[in-house]
């Protein structure tokens, strides 16, 4: 029987810091945290170089020149999440280097994450962070032990990833008579003409992705964010009816693609590879156009974990 009301459950989660993602409203680009790349010559700000390829394993992508990428080879390399400003260590994910793919005179460097450090929080926080996770683990492969599942070494190195609050866009893909929207945060700029995407090869639109090569992709207001989670139900849809989405759509500038009139960028891309890195597919892919309405002026949507938006609250500082 659950004898608390609501309002007391949600009190007892804020008091208990309980690990989570959650989302924020921020403005484009991000900046509260900076990420700097550390252990092989100077260190190297690469606050908007840095994505993640795959969830398991863990694997961060980040675009190298090509002397830089063989120097990494071996080196002790860590991925440090600064305040910007202060310079506060909020957490570290150490790196150890997987493959790398070859773009001209440049790599895109796929890093594995053996460990972490995370400074938002206490040890003892921490400790109870990483109970509970063992629990929820546990329990979900009882339930069904054919579910997607991170190793808790790459769960906690995903706390860490998220410090740096990332932005979420409702991706546009239509190939032949399918069609799709959905949510993606796997997703960013490189030091490079390419923007990188990682999606579970599992979900019916990589199929999609992969034959049109070419996507539109929406930011969404911080407004939107109880409806990107609900259209995140459409990763398990090989296809959608468009007049149930719950806001009105317009063609994107360059492909025509639906896109949310209330969208606060649009950016056109096109897939100019995709590679298959551990429990996802990546897809490099060049902008072909980038609208920003003059008129958009609302926060977006950002997922941070628990841990720094804690921080925040406990040194005073907002998002």
């Amino acid at each position: 029987m659950n004898l608390l009301p609501a309002p007391a459950k949600r009190w007892l989660r804020r008091m208990a810091n309980l690990p989570r993602y959650g989302p924020l409203g921020l403005h484009d680009p991000q900046q509260f945290v900076e990420v700097w790349l550390e252990g092989c010559g100077a260190p190297r700000d690469v606050t908007r170089n840095n994505v993640v390829a795959a969830l398991r394993p863990f694997t961060i992508g980040v675009m190298l020149e090509a002397a830089s990428a063989e120097a990494s080879a071996g080196a002790d390399l860590r991925l440090a999440m600064r305040q910007r400003g202060s310079g506060f260590l909020l957490g570290v994910i150490h790196l150890r280097l997987a493959s790398t793919i070859p773009l001209g005179a440049l790599r895109f460097c796929l890093f594995e994450t053996p460990k972490c450090e995370n400074h938002c929080v206490p040890a003892a926080t921490l400790r109870l962070y990483y109970q509970r996770q063992r629990w929820r683990s546990w329990q979900r492969q009882r339930k069904n032990p054919y579910n997607f599942r991170m190793t808790l070494s790459d769960i906690r190195c995903s706390y860490v990833f998220y410090q740096c609050p990332r932005p979420v866009v409702l991706v546009s893909v239509q190939h032949e008579g399918s069609s799709n929207m959905f949510p993606m945060d796997l997703i960013g700029p490189t030091d490079s003409p390419c923007f990188s995407m990682a999606l579970r090869s599992t979900s019916p639109a990589v199929r999609l992705m992969q034959q049109s090569r070419r996507m539109a992709l929406a930011s969404a207001p911080f407004t939107y964010k109880d409806t990107a989670y609900e259209l995140g139900r459409h990763h398990k849809l090989a296809s959608i009816d468009w007049t149930s989405l719950p806001f009105p759509t317009e063609p994107s500038p360059e492909f025509g693609l639906p896109v949310p009139e209330a969208a606060l960028r649009v950016r056109e891309v096109k897939v100019e590879e995709f590679h298959e890195v551990g429990s996802h597919v990546l897809f490099l892919t060049s902008v072909v156009r980038d609208t920003v309405p003059a008129t958009a002026r609302e926060l977006q949507l950002f997922h941070s974990f628990s841990s720094y938006r804690q921080y925040l609250a406990m040194t005073g500082r907002t998002a």
